[in-house]
């Protein structure tokens, strides 16, 4: 059944207004949301720790905004809400653990957890579709706090890879479809709520279900560091640099044979912190994952702001994009409050989907929330020529008009 044929059935459910119209499809990408220590002191519910509830109250008695009846779930999200409630599918480095298992990591400095209560309204909020879990900060809590994460997103339904209950899981890519009503049907989500199949016909049911109905998306997931997790948590994705690292990872991409996805997409968290351009071995093994693994998107995260953009073989490298909500402190050089909302526009050409731009929306954090910069903001400024400098840096121009409200654009093709 071929997908220009499904119009009415994928479309009847929540359309998507932006994309309806054509074959094209808005996938949104965000850096770091960490959603512990403080901020989920101030949600609704939160687990025991009295440091950081003390911390919070202080916060609380400074501004009115945060106290509980007005720090709601959607709240995190600030002024971003609108646009990214408007993507097609949406993916998010979920940059803590969601467990209120109160033993951490031995020996780690920082350790993040949050209410599994609170991870299904933050998240439906916004309709994240997938998260990462390959990341220096899943497994604050140990192995028993992971599983734990694993099993609130189960149940929230929520897709992840990069960590899981075992190896395969952790592995395995999260599988998301085009347009987002066969997304819906899969996930059997609409808004975070749970419906039943028989929310569609059975005439739609077997339309939906047919050999290449619609645009499946595989999201792999992996992180460099930390090292010790690598070499002890065997259900945790650790990639390193090496010859046999890039031999595992062509047999993992590449063995869907026949059934090859219409998108690839690669989540990693790499890097050190505060560091402006990846070095070489990151953007080598950037261009691998696109020369011999298929990929399309390459989604990194980890530095704590925002770097470059590459633009290669008509892919996209996103290197860095920086943290998006949480409670850290400025760093005054780097700006680590400052981030963004990333957009790639996708076109559906027969079984695939092709790269037509990226979009960028600077952001700051501000009182634990995301809102979007305004361009006469001097910080929307700040960012846009950082993105301008370091992608330059990268061989990747990026445009000099902006979108319709102030985004940064990159065409692709």
């Amino acid at each position: 059944m071929s997908v220009f044929n499904l119009t009415l059935v994928l479309y009847y459910n929540n359309p998507n207004p932006a994309t309806m119209a054509t074959n094209s499809f808005i996938l949104t990408f965000l850096g770091d949301v960490m959603l512990g220590r403080l901020i989920d002191q101030l949600l609704p519910n939160h687990v025991d720790s009295p440091t950081d509830a003390r911390k919070a109250a202080h916060f609380k008695s400074e501004d009115p905004s945060l106290e509980p009846t007005k720090y709601t779930p959607s709240t995190p999200w600030g002024t971003t809400l609108p646009l990214l409630r408007t993507s097609d599918l949406l993916l998010i480095n979920l940059e803590t653990s969601v467990t209120t298992t109160s033993s951490p990591w031995p020996n780690k400095e920082y350790n993040y957890r949050m209410h599994p209560a609170n991870l299904a309204p933050v998240l439906h909020a916004a309709r994240v579709d997938y998260t990462s879990l390959a990341n220096n900060h899943i497994l604050d809590y140990s192995t028993e706090g992971l599983i734990e994460t694993v099993w609130t997103l189960k149940e929230a339904g929520i897709s992840f890879a990069g960590a899981g209950e075992n190896t395969d899981e952790a592995y395995k890519p999260a599988i998301l479809y085009l347009p987002r009503s066969l997304q819906e049907y899969h996930s059997r989500r609409v808004d975070g709520e749970k419906v039943l199949s028989t929310r569609w016909s059975q005439q739609e049911r077997e339309v939906l279900d047919a050999p290449g109905t619609g645009y499946p998306v595989y999201v792999y997931s992996a992180s460099d560091h930390p090292q010790e997790w690598g070499a002890t948590v065997p259900n945790f994705h650790f990639i390193e640099y090496s010859p046999a690292t890039r031999e595992r990872l062509r047999k993992l991409l590449m063995r869907n044979g026949s059934a090859a996805p219409a998108l690839k997409i690669f989540s990693v968290h790499w890097g050190s912190n505060y560091k402006w351009c990846p070095p070489d071995h990151i953007r080598s093994l950037a261009h691998f994952l696109i020369d011999e693994c298929g990929v399309d998107i390459v989604h990194g995260h980890s530095s704590h702001h925002v770097q470059g953009v590459e633009v290669y073989r008509g892919k996209v490298i996103i290197c860095g994009c920086g943290d998006f909500v949480d409670d850290y402190v400025v760093h005054e050089k780097y700006r680590n409050d400052l981030g963004a909302v990333w957009r790639v526009i996708v076109t559906g050409e027969a079984k695939s989907l092709v790269l037509d731009r990226l979009e960028i929306f600077p952001t700051r954090i501000d009182q634990f929330r995301a809102n979007q910069l305004d361009k006469s903001d001097k910080d929307h400024e700040w960012v846009t020529e950082k993105i301008r400098e370091l992608s330059g840096k990268l061989g990747t121009a990026v445009r000099n008009d902006t979108g319709d409200q102030g985004q940064i654009l990159i065409d692709i093709r």
